[in-house]
């Protein structure tokens, strides 16, 4: 929207030597939509790409989250939840990395216990129930999704 040209997303197994990274993504779905009703968000697992028929491919393979309807009322913020197959594995699935819009950056949604000791940072993606997106993480993406 003419004001960020780039941004790094990244997916490490072995971050700085101590845990993984896998940053979260919007991956566009329906250019159609407006703000997050078009927009998934994703967690990016693993970049990789192949060729097929002398074409070259780059992809993503990346766990998915799915927003709800509207924003929460108290927030503003959209809430997105895991998503689960019938065995309670995560989703996943390879996409296009023409489909990433953005990094994204999500909140958890606590609830009313307290937050184990022992929980290290680089498990909250995957141990909460609900995230926030967070939308005032910078300009950008305050913008991006206001004038989606």
């Amino acid at each position: 929207m003419g004001g960020m040209y780039q941004e790094r997303i990244r997916s490490n197994p072995n971050w700085r030597n101590e845990y993984a990274r896998c940053d979260t993504i919007f991956v566009e779905i329906d250019a159609e939509q407006g703000s997050m009703q078009g927009m998934v968000i994703g967690r990016v697992q693993l970049f990789f790409s192949f060729t097929f028929d002398r074409r070259n491919y780059s992809c993503a393979l990346v766990k998915w989250f799915i927003p709800g309807d509207e924003p929460d009322e108290d927030t503003g913020m959209w809430v997105v939840r895991p998503e689960f197959h019938g065995n309670r594995r995560r989703t996943l699935a390879v996409i296009h990395l023409d489909c990433i819009a953005r990094a994204a950056h999500l909140l958890p949604v606590f609830g009313s216990s307290f937050v184990p000791d022992e929980l290290h940072f680089s498990d909250s993606l995957d141990v909460y129930q609900a995230y926030f997106v967070n939308n005032n993480i910078d300009h950008h993406c305050h913008e991006f999704l206001s004038y989606q």
